[in-house]
């Protein structure tokens, strides 16, 4: 097959894509890379295969191609675009609830922090960290959620290793100070006033615009008095 054969099977796949025919401009791209690997366009024939399948909203083939950029062609002018597109493709495959399996947003997670380490001077890296910190919350908000359902079967035990987990690997996420708050609430609940009392002033301390401050001030109001009755009783009781 001759070179100008590539060429005109790529003009071709490329003015599908452009109009939106992304399943046939699938077809050409994919017969350019497979039957003219030596083409000095192939490496941008496989970008845009990927781009195609990106388009269709096939995520999880579009990851695959896009991955196949950066192994096959790592010279490729595309490859570190490529990069950053197989770690959005794992964040869009990802179910939109967050209550469902979100393995593929840890996978993204990994790919574009991969990706800012290898190319921290890309104009695509805070966009990457953007995507990232969505993909972060969401797994936060999965977590903090299994805190709650344990909390509601009063399961106190369960419900603080999440939401301790949420504090320690969640910290930057809006879910961090309200699973503080709720590990306080637990302390509540249990009667452990002292722990409570300090939860909640930690609270207050770290997130001091947060919208249950006031949840927080009543509840130290409560227990000051409950404190005083808990050191009184223990006094009798010498």
């Amino acid at each position: 097959k001759a070179p100008e054969d590539a060429h005109v099977l790529f003009e071709s796949a490329r003015k599908d894509y452009d109009k939106g025919k992304y399943l046939t401009a699938i077809e050409k791209f994919q017969l350019l890379v497979y039957n003219f690997p030596g083409a000095t366009l192939v490496d941008t024939a496989q970008y845009y295969l990927a781009m195609s399948y990106y388009g269709d909203k096939d995520y999880e083939l579009a990851a695959v191609e896009f991955a196949r950029v950066k192994n096959s062609y790592p010279q490729s002018g595309y490859a570190d675009n490529a990069q950053f597109m197989t770690g959005v493709c794992y964040f869009e495959n990802s179910p939109n609830h967050f209550g469902l399996d979100q393995e593929d947003m840890k996978r993204a997670i990994v790919a574009l922090s991969d990706f800012i380490l290898d190319n921290p001077d890309s104009p695509l890296v805070s966009e990457a960290e953007m995507v990232i910190r969505k993909a972060r919350t969401r797994l936060a908000h999965k977590e903090y959620d299994n805190g709650l359902v344990y909390m509601k079967l009063y399961d106190y035990r369960a419900a603080r290793i999440y939401f301790q987990y949420v504090i320690d690997e969640f910290t930057d996420t809006e879910f961090a100070p309200m699973a503080l708050f709720k590990l306080a609430e637990i302390d509540f609940k249990k009667e452990d006033y002292r722990s409570a009392l300090e939860r909640f002033n930690q609270f207050m301390n770290i997130y001091a615009e947060h919208e249950l401050i006031g949840d927080a001030k009543k509840y130290i109001e409560k227990i000051s008095p409950r404190l005083v009755d808990t050191v009184n009783a223990s006094g009798e009781s010498h």
